[in-house]
């Protein structure tokens, strides 16, 4: 156990991992996995067949596991960015998928909070942008894993982009957050589930 100070140069000390970070990795890319390899399952199933029930199946499939792959991405990429700035930020449990890590709002470096949060939205924009250039998107459940992981990418850009903005304009941590609500969240939401459908239907 390491210690760390905070802006008055008290002394603390800094909370060890609850669970070692390879281990969480472990878990994560093996669940990522299985899930696309779920989905490539499903996909081949309606290529191979062109049943009308295939194609509800993959598409059904394509828009869950896109939602989840994009959303552990999205976690691991706010823990890249608060570790790599330096943040203290201890992994939780392993029995805990979201989010696999506590970030400290009251004693957390400002510059590792903006780091932590602007790492999120580049991963999860990465991965949409990734899909769209790898994946063929001439099956419906292709393009409904595309249009999923696009709809929470804008759902989670749509909620922390205020946040960032506030952050990056001198708010602490804890006021970033100033202005967030459930109500933020169900508008975010649905301006996800509305981008991803629309993309939907342009693909």
């Amino acid at each position: 156990m390491t210690e760390s100070a905070t802006t008055d140069n008290t002394p603390f000390e800094v909370p060890p991992d609850a669970t070692p970070v390879a281990k969480l990795a472990q878990r994560d890319g093996a669940a990522v996995l299985a899930a696309l390899c779920l989905f490539a399952a499903a996909d081949a199933w309606y290529i191979a067949t062109d049943s009308a029930f295939a194609a509800l199946l993959s598409l059904a499939v394509g828009v869950v596991v896109g939602g989840a792959v994009t959303r552990q991405v999205h976690e691991w990429g706010h823990f890249t960015g608060a570790r790599f700035r330096g943040g203290i930020a201890p992994t939780r449990e392993i029995s805990s998928f979201f989010p696999i890590f506590d970030f400290d709002m009251k004693r957390g470096d400002p510059a590792a909070f903006r780091a932590m949060s602007v790492g999120g939205n580049v991963a999860h924009w990465t991965l949409v942008l990734l899909l769209l250039l790898l994946l063929p998107l001439d099956t419906p459940g292709q393009i409904a894993l595309a249009a999923s992981s696009f709809g929470y990418a804008v759902y989670g850009s749509s909620i922390e982009l205020p946040i960032i903005r506030r952050a990056y304009a001198g708010a602490t941590p804890i006021e970033s957050f100033a202005g967030f609500s459930g109500e933020v969240v169900k508008r975010s939401r649905w301006i996800g589930i509305g981008a991803g459908l629309l993309l939907f239907v342009i693909l």
